[in-house]
């Protein structure tokens, strides 16, 4: 029996100090802040919370008026947010003709059909968005700052086909 435990021993005879020895090191923490803006709390598409959606309603076949809407989000006065940090002093904004516009005009569309629709700084329409147009903004404090957008669609006499007409822009900030 003695020689059974001096084996059963022996491994635990072997540690030396060293094995219960420690070890440190350095971990770096880091993080970049750029010179930036950010639209509605972060970035993205008008889609996405926060953002926004130009919603004309529903409607009959026709219309005679135009149809008004303004970007419904969480401030609820026609205006996407825009926050910039304080090394930013001005941006501009463009925005796209969207994924159905030709060039000259935006349009909204059921896959078939297009509506021409247009873009606007104001709700009366005076102040338009023209196509890759931009607008001027100044920064003088860290607080958010409205980009109103607008849009109306043109008056239709004639009959259209029933479905949902949907356009999809992209709003550009350069600063």
């Amino acid at each position: 029996m003695k020689g059974i435990m001096l084996l059963t021993l022996g491994p635990l005879l072997l540690l030396s100090p060293d094995a219960f020895a420690a070890m440190s090191g350095h971990i770096q923490a880091r993080l970049v802040i750029s010179s930036a803006c950010q639209i509605s709390g972060g970035p993205g598409t008008l889609e996405t919370p926060g953002g926004g959606v130009l919603d004309f309603g529903s409607q009959g076949p026709s219309w005679t008026n135009p149809l008004r809407s303004g970007i419904e989000e969480a401030a609820g006065d026609g205006s996407l947010q825009v926050r910039c940090n304080p090394a930013v002093r001005a941006f501009t904004v463009s925005i796209n003709g969207g994924a159905n516009g030709d060039g000259a005009t935006r349009r909204l569309s059921n896959g078939r059909e297009l509506i021409p629709y247009e873009l606007s700084a104001d709700p009366s329409g005076r102040a338009r968005y023209n196509i890759g147009q931009t607008r001027n903004f100044s920064v003088s404090s860290a607080a958010q700052i409205p980009i109103p957008i607008y849009g109306a669609v043109v008056a239709h006499p004639k009959a259209l086909p029933a479905g949902i007409y949907r356009d999809t822009l992209m709003v550009t900030l350069d600063w």
